[in-house]
């Protein structure tokens, strides 16, 4: 919070505007007045704790150490001044506390929590300290892992004193003071040495496993060094609501806000020694070490798991594809099915295919991911996300990894969802396979390959049966289906009668896919989600076109245009064989606006990077289809000048202004 410290003076005169706030708790203006001065008084002269000189002098480690004791009277005030700050809080669980307080002394115990805000600390010591009587114990014992900038600021360091801090240094505190690294690491050891003695002498340690602020309140990553302050002990999960906006990162000025803190069940991380072990209560949850694969991020997930099992589902973050979006309940996790309704194969690793398959998942089936490059299915499947698109999100029990084509033998459904320009490298070994088991074959990545529709091509290599073949399109960014927002799809399909059952594999909370406008024009639906990606790319080299000769705003221009392009559009789609009304649809005139106007649009952000001289090393679809198009039709200025221009500029490298010009005089005469 030491941005927030520009001058003394402004500082405080913002923090006596919170006079208002303690007033409507009750206290009258003396009062109210009398307790925010004391605040800044003490905040004055709270001294820098003395494991903070090992940066002035690192010898003095040994002797200093990194333990600062909780201070009564800064406790006592600090719980005066929280109070009315606090007043709307709930505290859910408490029953868990009961279950806890016979382990504290006996056994190690660390607390985990969610981190929102610079008072999380403080928060949890004030709630837990008045929840109840074993809350109060609880508060009493608990140690905070604290980083070394916490201590700087006046305002954060008078709240530490409430309880005991080990200091830490975090790894970008670190890579920050390259000429401190050495030093930092000892602290670092040192505070876990220490730590084990405090468990040891029936401390609490508490530590926040993000390692840092989430910044949009949802869930990030656990970091793997919270790994040896959990593993082998009992942990309390505590879940933390709204605490950020208690204290906005850009004002001085408490909110009196209706947040929660929810106490979780305490589980046996790991294990005890064994003696502890004999004497372990049974009705403890445990949560053993697996037999097989990464232990310490098994147990790091599990941790995420057990704090967010009791966050709202809008916090889970990371984690959010983990559970069920099919559920009232809405941190029902996601388990591997005993008797899967169906065994699904994802052919192919793009983006969007790992987006359905997490859709999927959320059913009682069983998903796998196809890829024939060994190592990463590998890699995937121990550390419970896809490493290429989706390196971040993690991956539900019942969807894994497999470069093994056998496990296309007994699918009920085929999901194609391999790039176009990847195909030759994916489908190979497969086609033996994809003859034998008729199961149903949905395609639901957009494009076209070197030599037409992706269905059209996979039908003629494989021979595979056209009333097996059906296509999911619609105007959704993978991206944001992996972030669980609402999108929808429509299906097509030769055999009608495959719908039906797709859509309802296809819909959950946040997904709500419908049947196509013709039901069985698979390839019109296919033609309007193939064609939008070339338009799009066309639309971004346009809007970088008039960004640099007409600057501003250009929306007028580009929506103007956006007509003519998708008048286009349709007249190549219902050239190549689709209805006219399909391209009415989502993936149709829906996918087409989305793709030409939408801020995470990959094809109109390459168009644009071409205009703009910076062409994109990553293969889009728009760009492939372009590249493949004289291939599937001819090019003709006069029939299609859009395209051609596109062509012209994006694959022959024309210069973009005198194309994009040469595209404005042709359909000024339209």
């Amino acid at each position: 919070m030491a941005e927030k410290e520009q001058s003394v003076g402004r500082w405080q005169k913002e923090f006596f505007e919170n006079i208002h706030l303690f007033k409507r708790s009750g206290m009258t203006e003396e009062e109210a007045k009398k307790i925010l001065q004391k605040f800044l008084y003490l905040s004055s002269v709270t001294p820098m704790p003395p494991a903070m000189d090992v940066f002035k002098d690192p010898n003095s480690l040994e002797q200093v150490g990194v333990y600062t004791a909780p201070e009564e009277k800064a406790r006592n005030f600090m719980i005066e001044f929280l109070s009315p700050i606090m007043k709307f809080f709930t505290v859910e669980g408490i029953e868990n506390l009961a279950v806890l307080k016979p382990l504290i002394g006996k056994y190690p115990l660390t607390l985990i929590s969610n981190h929102l805000s610079h008072l999380d600390a403080p928060a949890i010591f004030q709630l837990l300290y008045h929840a109840s009587p074993e809350g109060r114990s609880v508060a009493e014992q608990l140690v905070f892992i604290a980083g070394r900038l916490a201590y700087e600021p006046d305002f954060t360091r008078l709240g530490l004193y409430m309880f005991g801090t080990l200091l830490v240094c975090s790894k970008r505190d670190m890579a920050d003071n390259p000429s401190l690294s050495d030093l930092m690491t000892k602290i670092n050891m040192r505070a876990f040495r220490h730590s084990q003695k405090l468990q040891s002498e029936g401390k609490i340690v508490a530590i926040f496993p993000e390692g840092t602020r989430s910044r949009d309140g949802r869930l990030m990553p656990f970091v793997d060094t919270v790994y040896h302050y959990v593993a082998n002990k009992v942990v309390l999960p505590i879940s933390l609501e709204k605490t950020d906006k208690i204290l906005p990162t850009t004002s001085l000025l408490f909110n009196q806000v209706a947040g929660k803190l929810v106490i979780g069940k305490p589980v046996l991380v790991g294990e005890l020694s064994r003696k502890q072990m004999e004497s372990f209560p049974k009705h403890i949850e445990h949560l053993p070490f697996p037999e097989h694969g990464d232990k310490k991020q098994f147990l790091i997930d599990n941790l995420a798991l057990l704090v967010g099992q009791n966050l709202n589902k809008h916090q889970h973050g990371i984690y959010r594809n983990l559970y069920s979006a099919d559920a009232r309940d809405q941190n029902k996790l996601i388990r591997i099915p005993k008797e899967p309704k169906e065994k699904i194969v994802i052919i192919g690793n793009s983006s969007m295919g790992i987006a359905i398959a997490t859709i999927l998942a959320n059913k009682d089936v069983l998903v796998q991911v196809y890829h024939p490059d060994a190592s990463y299915t590998l890699q995937s499947n121990e550390e419970r996300r896809d490493l290429k698109n989706y390196s971040l999100y993690k991956l539900p029990p019942n969807l894994t990894f497999t470069s093994d084509p056998e496990a296309l033998k007994d699918a009920t459904l085929f999901i194609q969802g391999t790039n176009p320009w990847e195909i030759h490298t994916v489908y190979p070994e497969l086609q033996t396979h994809l003859m034998k088991n008729k199961a149903p074959f949905f395609n639901v990545v957009k494009g076209f390959t070197s030599s037409g529709l992706i269905l059209d091509d996979l039908q003629q290599a494989l021979g595979i049966e056209d009333d097996r073949i059906g296509v999911i399109s619609g105007a959704s960014y993978p991206d944001q289906i992996m972030e669980r927002k609402i999108s929808g799809f429509e299906i097509a399909a030769a055999n009608e009668s495959l719908i039906p059952r797709v859509q309802k594999l296809l819909t959950t909370g946040y997904i709500f896919p419908r049947p196509a406008i013709v039901p069985t024009d698979y390839k019109g639906v296919q033609l309007g989600g193939a064609l939008k990606t070339i338009y799009a790319l066309v639309m971004g080299i346009v809007e970088g076109y008039f960004n640099q000769t007409l600057g501003g705003n250009v929306d007028n221009s580009l929506f103007h245009l956006s007509n003519r392009f998708f008048n286009e559009m349709v007249k190549v789609g219902v050239q190549m064989g689709g209805r006219p009304e399909t391209f009415q649809g989502l993936s149709g005139l829906t996918d087409f606006m989305l793709s030409c106007f939408g801020t995470d649009a990959k094809d109109r952000k390459t168009g644009y990077d071409i205009a703009n001289g910076r062409p994109s090393e990553k293969m889009s679809n728009g760009f492939y289809g372009l590249k493949v198009m004289p291939n599937l039709m001819k090019i003709d200025p006069e029939e299609v000048p859009i395209m051609y221009a596109a062509y012209e500029a994006v694959i022959n490298k024309k210069d973009v202004r005198k194309v994009a010009e040469m595209m404005e005089n042709r359909l000024s005469r339209v």
